[in-house]
This record gives structure tokens, C-alpha cells and sequence, in this order.
């Protein structure tokens, strides 16, 4: 399943899941951190969706990278 579609199950069921990323970490995600980063990711254009979504499912450093600049985009809008 791809991140994009484990963070859309995620916010429908509002329950946490385990992602298994490309290097084989895996990633507890829960509803807040799913909800941060499908946020951020509809505002991109098309190709830099897609480097989020390889960014993510890359390695779990990765994901934590890319979790941290969405919740700093939050930051900024308060």
C-alpha cells in the first residue's frame, strides 16, 4: 500500500497504523501526524508530491524529516 493511501485510511478510521517503508523500518503513524502530512502534501504540485511520498517511503529518517517540516508548516499558520 502506498503512504499516500495508508494516511488517507489513517484520517477515515482515525486509528494509527504500522507503515513498513522501503529500507524495512517500520513507522507507527498515528491520525495527528497523518492528518499533518496530507495537509501539507495537497498544497504541493504534482512533482513535489511526489518527492514527499519517496521521501516517506524511503527510510524512517526520511519520514521523520519530512513529518517535522509539515509540522513546522503548522506552526507557522498559527
Amino acid at each position: 500500500m502506498s503512504i499516500i493511501s495508508s494516511l488517507q485510511k489513517i484520517l477515515s478510521s482515525e486509528k494509527g497504523t504500522i507503515f513498513e517503508t522501503k529500507d524495512g523500518s517500520s513507522i507507527h503513524i498515528t491520525p495527528r501526524h497523518a492528518y499533518s502530512l496530507v495537509s501539507v502534501h495537497d498544497t504541493l504540485n504534482p512533482d513535489n508530491q511526489q518527492k514527499m511520498r519517496d521521501l516517506l517511503e524511503e527510510s524512517e529518517d526520511g519520514f521523520v524529516k519530512m513529518l517535522s517540516f509539515c509540522n513546522k508548516q503548522f506552526i507557522k499558520e498559527e
